[in-house]
């Protein structure tokens, strides 16, 4: 028989399509090492769900044994499920919190050895795997002059920032950590400053504050001092000229993996993210974990839904405490401003891939982060001052994630995704991943790399996560992903206040 659907776990009442099924047609599944069938009784379309028993009205829907909403109304045996009949369930963080008790985060012993990169060594902190100079705008006002800056000067990236001025303080605060963090990366050379002259935090202190951070070169340079926006580009373009020059000078050495600081994303998902291309990115995170090196997953509010399990990961009972923590304050900001975060989780697009609650979507969301001990718990675009698996408090919005992990160090960037996306960072390569066959069919311009075969039963999550720590390994050691090869440059600063 071929099997067109997947039971994530053996207490699953429902299974995942991954083919398009019509009505009358058999959905055939494997449970316990036997084939089984349930007859559709509508039109399933891949990627999306069917009851494999009677669910009655009120009742708990499981997926990955986990529950995932409850019913609005009955549905019959090979009946579709999804965001037209089950509601998310709101969470009682209380009873999932434990006591905690004064012990250490355990050091972590690698279990594997001899996989090595070659990289640029930098005074401080880890090896970059590029070696950029980076034209950085200190405001939104001096973007576009960093823009024409970087295109004059081989080696040069910038970034198109949309903030900086006529802000509150903690969104000030927030802008410049994401700017200094974005300046100490491994993957900057040295850094070229553009700003106006008018700004909240003008060009020279945004300079001096990098300066104390890292002994990089770093200059700068304000458009209203300078007399205009073509004086500003020819001091500039020089400046950037010399580094790129003394950059280039620069040989490569050879640096063992646990070096290496991998930011996990995920955006534009669909069912194939949470069955297929999510699992290998956690096997892939728990290879480089096992050989010392640090993964870090963001998106807090995908964490809602499938927090105890993220939970569950915890080294200690503060950081378990921690999670639980963070997911309760953001519904309880969201809760005092008259919102609801289900209200707009999944999105739109996850729902025609067949998500159909924010717990559903978390549930598979996590499955990126793998399954080794988290022994750290950090805020957006904090720095790690552990190794091992991280987790980060960011929005639920991909490209505000990648932002706070670039700018907590992250070298390099995977990004798995179910209906596609283009996205990339000038700092940090960015590696496209999707198991969605289609997806990848259709987006082969964006897409890095094929996980459908995991769907297609022809090989295991396993088997992929370890193929794609070599593509890791190649992009650390100079090939391009395709978002990098375009020249694509996504920032987004989230400017929503953290409490935990």
């Amino acid at each position: 028989m071929d099997i067109n659907a997947l039971l994530m776990h053996p207490k699953d009442n429902i299974v995942v399509c991954v083919k398009d099924v019509a009505a009358g047609s058999d959905v055939v599944f494997q449970k316990a090492g036997a084939f089984c069938a349930v007859a559709a009784k509508e039109d399933i379309p891949a990627c999306h769900k069917i009851a494999i028993a009677p669910i009655a009205e009120g009742a708990d829907v499981l997926k990955y044994g986990e529950l995932i909403g409850r019913t609005t109304r009955a549905i019959e045996l090979g009946g579709l499920v999804d965001h037209h009949n089950i509601l998310s369930v709101p969470r009682d963080y209380d009873s999932e919190l434990v006591e905690e008790t004064d012990e250490e985060v355990p050091e972590f012993v690698p279990t594997k050895t001899g996989l090595k990169f070659w990289g640029y060594r930098r005074a401080e902190g880890r090896p970059g795997i590029r070696n950029h100079i980076l034209i950085l705008p200190g405001c939104a006002c001096g973007s576009e002059t960093a823009r024409i800056v970087a295109s004059q000067v081989k080696g040069a990236v910038n970034i198109v920032f949309n903030t900086g001025c006529s802000d509150v303080a903690a969104n000030t605060a927030m802008s410049q950590k994401i700017l200094t963090g974005f300046a100490c990366n491994p993957n900057v050379w040295g850094v070229v400053i553009i700003g106006l002259g008018c700004e909240t935090v003008g060009h020279k202190e945004l300079r001096e504050k990098i300066q104390k951070m890292t002994s990089k070169p770093v200059v700068s340079f304000g458009i209203q001092e300078e007399g205009g926006t073509l004086k500003t580009i020819e001091k500039a373009v020089r400046a950037a000229r010399e580094m790129a020059s003394e950059a280039g000078m620069q040989q490569k050495e050879l640096f063992d993996v646990n070096e290496l600081l991998l930011g996990i994303e995920c955006g534009g998902s669909d069912a194939t993210s949470g069955i297929a291309s999510n699992p290998a990115v956690g096997e892939l995170s728990d290879l480089l974990v096992d050989y010392g090196a640090s993964a870090m997953m963001s998106e807090s509010i995908e964490w809602i839904g499938a927090e105890h399990v993220v939970a569950r990961r915890a080294a200690t009972t503060k950081l378990h405490n921690q999670v639980i923590e963070i997911c309760r304050a953001y519904e309880e900001h969201l809760k005092a401003a008259g919102q609801d975060c289900r209200a707009g989780q999944p999105t739109p697009g996850n729902k025609a891939g067949g998500l159909s609650t924010l717990d559903e979507k978390s549930l598979g969301c996590i499955r990126k982060g793998g399954t080794r001990p988290i022994v750290e718990v950090l805020q957006q675009a904090e720095r790690p001052t552990r190794r091992g698996s991280i987790v980060m408090d960011t929005a639920g919005y991909d490209i505000s994630s990648v932002t706070s992990m670039v700018a907590a160090g992250c070298q390099v960037v995977i990004f798995t995704t179910g209906r596609g996306t283009p996205t990339g960072n000038a700092i940090a390569p960015v590696m496209k991943v999707t198991a969605n066959e289609r997806t990848y069919r259709c987006m082969q311009d964006n897409m890095d790399y094929d996980l459908s075969p995991i769907v297609r039963g022809e090989k295991t999550y396993q088997e992929m996560g370890a193929e794609l720590l070599e593509e890791i390994v190649a992009i650390a050691n100079g090939k391009l992903t395709k978002a990098e090869a375009y020249g694509f440059s996504d920032v987004a600063v989230d400017h929503v206040c953290r409490f935990v």
